[in-house]
């Protein structure tokens, strides 16, 4: 009886070492970071009455106080369907589009009779993000005088933001 010898089997390994450094090096030299992604000034109010632009604005007083002096522009987003941007409301005005938006807010933003120090955007629970960032792209974008000054409410279920339609 002859014996059976065991059967090595070899695994080269210098070639699949070659590969992996290859493979490392065009990633390397191909990797091309994204650039920077655009920035804007945002800074969070603390909580305060909020006062209509639309009424007209209170005579001097000896005393100013921060709630006189403050002034808001509301701007309400309710989702659509698929979490799309459906219904936009500027200073209780309907708005359609973004390009309306932007006609309003700059209307708003030339007007030195209107003025006001905040924007508060009261958001739909269920508007996709990428939505929200556009309508403050049109905040941030804003000539001569772009909006920095942006507060965020998310809407109730009593103020229209429940699940979309």
């Amino acid at each position: 009886m002859k014996k059976m010898r065991g059967m090595e089997i070899e695994i080269p390994i210098t070639p699949m070492l070659d590969m992996a450094f290859q493979l490392l090096t065009f990633f390397i030299l191909t990797y091309r970071p994204a650039p920077m992604e655009g920035q804007f000034s945002m800074n969070l109010l603390p909580a305060q009455k909020a006062i209509d632009i639309t009424k007209e604005q209170p005579k001097e007083e000896s005393t100013p106080s921060l709630d006189a002096s403050l002034r808001t522009l509301k701007t309400v987003l309710r989702a659509g369907g698929n979490g799309l941007l459906g219904e936009v409301t500027l200073a209780d005005r309907p708005i359609q589009g973004m390009d309306e938006l932007k006609k309003e807010l700059e209307g708003f933003v030339n007007d030195p009779v209107v003025t006001f120090d905040q924007a508060l955007i009261k958001v739909d629970p269920h508007l996709k993000y990428s939505e929200l960032m556009k309508v403050i792209d049109v905040f941030s974008s804003l000539k001569p005088k772009p909006l920095t000054k942006l507060s965020f409410s998310e809407l109730g279920p009593d103020e229209g933001g429940g699940p979309p339609q």
